[in-house]
């Protein structure tokens, strides 16, 4: 009776693809014998009130009685149409109006229609009025279907696609709890001593790997875990983003450890300051290890859980010896993680061009060679977490080529000019946290590091601007879009226990998976918004 009662209370979680969004669970502590439920869904009327009021804003700020924005005394229209975009589809992701993904498809609605999408930046002459012509016309409908599109199949969707399929091999083919098993026995059985080993794993192995295999190995190892609690447990949230802020924080930590950081390194070379590999990690290794630290206090706090103690014998006990199955894909996710942990030491780039295509090799072995199936492809892969990411990848690029992020970066020099230090250090900063949520935090770099070192040259002081404003790039973690960690641990989905009782005991009994539920994902967007914001802010403040 009791192992059936145990087996009743867990709560069976699958990478499997979401079909409702606004239904996640319940955060509060509640008994362990008590069966989850998924929350009600939003009512009709919230749901057509955020959605008025996000067309509002779109078309507010498109048609309203203010003029265009301006970038070098020239009117760029394509900039106030991103931005209505920004603030249309911000406000629907935040409120989960719509599904998440539903609204990644209305940007390239959006930006076909409003003729947002401008050609590549080009350099132009003083007075070359037909240069300047063709830089600002937006491109033809036809031209930049095609193109907004083209980012929904971009090499960083590859690259979850490939992070979300290693997770799927590794949990199907019980890799996940040899792992664990082998990683969890220091850290005991405390539910917050688990917590801080894995992110201090996560955090480490992303100070010289990417944060690609270390999130995909830091959920591989949760899993298991997640398994074992009970059903509403908050602690399983706490694991999950527990996993992605350790390793946007291991990003911060080494010049090689995110490619901002790289360009953060050469604009100090550019602007005649002197970094080395050294005195970057002397103020790194401080400033990461404490907000590491706070990181892990606050996750305790609000997800605390409902048990003392994790039952983590079926884990950390021997376990048998490898399949063939297992060995196959082992040495398969182990050749991809090694070959994008040594992507510039073995000059992979001019083979592949991206990581994302390497991320194609597991998935094509993978469902080649029978580890992976049909379902796994249609319910593994989080095609609804793809497509979410697509629409970010497809809003970033539409910000970078409307102009709008520089003339953000161009409004804040002449708004703070004469301003000192710590003003033009906190702006920038602030500015580089809002701005990497919402797109890559490369381009984040690319656009706004140049800048910011201009201006620290001319206060004398590069090197501390740089620095402030590369930690913040990798501290954006407000929304499951800012970084592929946040997306890696927002793909894990939830299949509800069934809600009667007696026939959860009676499945379980009977040795069957629990009835799948709403596939809601484990963490909602408010989670990132909340904690990842707090977390954002401590950043900022420290």
């Amino acid at each position: 009776h009791m192992a059936s009662q145990a087996a009743a209370e867990r709560t069976a979680v699958e990478m499997e693809p979401l079909k409702g969004e606004g239904e996640a669970g319940d955060d509060s502590p509640r008994s362990a014998s008590t069966p989850h439920k998924a929350l009600p869904p939003l009512k009709p009327a919230y749901k057509l009130d955020m959605v008025g009021v996000s067309v509002l804003l779109l078309l507010g700020i498109w048609w309203g009685p203010w003029g265009d924005m301006v970038l070098d005394g020239i009117p760029i229209p394509a900039a106030k149409k991103t931005l209505g975009i920004l603030f249309c589809v911000s406000a629907l992701w935040a409120t989960e109006a719509v599904p998440l993904y539903i609204t990644s498809l209305l940007i390239p609605l959006f930006t076909v229609m409003s003729g947002s999408l401008l050609p590549p930046s080009t350099e132009c002459k003083p007075g070359d009025v037909a240069c300047f012509t063709k830089r600002y016309t937006p491109y033809p409908p036809g031209v930049a279907a095609k193109e907004v599109c083209g980012q929904f199949f971009d090499p960083t969707v590859l690259l979850f696609m490939a992070g979300f399929s290693i997770g799927s091999v590794l949990e199907k083919q019980r890799i996940s709890n040899l792992i664990a098993s082998l990683l969890l026995r220091p850290f005991g059985n405390k539910p917050e001593n688990v917590l801080l080993g894995i992110m201090s794993l996560g955090c480490f192995l992303s100070m010289w790997i990417s944060n690609v295999p270390s999130s995909v190995l830091c959920v591989s190892i949760s899993l298991p875990i997640i398994h074992q609690l009970p059903a509403g447990d908050p602690y399983a949230k706490a694991l999950l983003l527990g996993i992605a802020f350790s390793n946007n924080i291991g990003g911060m930590t080494t010049p090689i450890a995110s490619p901002q950081n790289v360009i953060a390194f050469a604009a100090c070379e550019q602007v005649g300051c002197e970094l080395t590999f050294t005195s970057w990690m002397m103020f790194s290794l401080p400033f990461c290890g404490v907000l590491l630290l706070a990181t892990w206090a606050l996750l305790r706090y609000r997800y605390p859980p409902q048990m003392h103690v994790l039952r983590l014998t079926d884990l950390t006990r021997d376990q048998p010896a490898l399949k063939g199955s297992q060995i196959l894909a082992l040495t398969i996710t182990v050749t991809t993680v090694l070959a994008w942990a040594l992507w510039k030491p073995l000059q992979l780039e001019p083979l592949f061009g991206s990581m994302g295509i390497v991320g194609l090799l597991p998935v094509i072995l993978f469902f080649s060679t029978g580890l992976l199936d049909r379902e796994d492809f249609e319910k593994g892969l989080n095609w609804t977490v793809l497509v979410l990411i697509g629409g970010g990848l497809a809003l970033g690029h539409v910000m970078e080529r409307s102009y709008l992020l520089h003339i953000a970066s161009s409004a804040i020099v002449t708004a703070l000019s004469g301003a000192g230090l710590w003003v033009f250090m906190g702006a920038f900063a602030f500015l580089m946290a809002v701005v990497a949520n919402f797109i890559s935090s490369t381009v984040a770099a690319i656009i706004i590091i140049p800048v910011v070192a201009q201006v620290g040259k001319k206060l004398m002081k590069p090197r501390a601007m740089i620095i402030a404003s590369v930690i913040m790039d990798s501290a954006a973690m407000g929304l499951p879009v800012s970084s592929f960690p946040n997306a890696n641990s927002f793909g894990v989905k939830r299949a509800a226990v069934p809600e009667d009782d007696e026939e959860s005991a009676r499945v379980a009994d009977k040795g069957k998976k629990p009835i799948p539920g709403n596939g809601a994902s484990l963490l909602e967007v408010k989670d990132y918004m909340v904690s990842g914001g707090i977390v954002t802010c401590m950043a900022l403040l420290e």
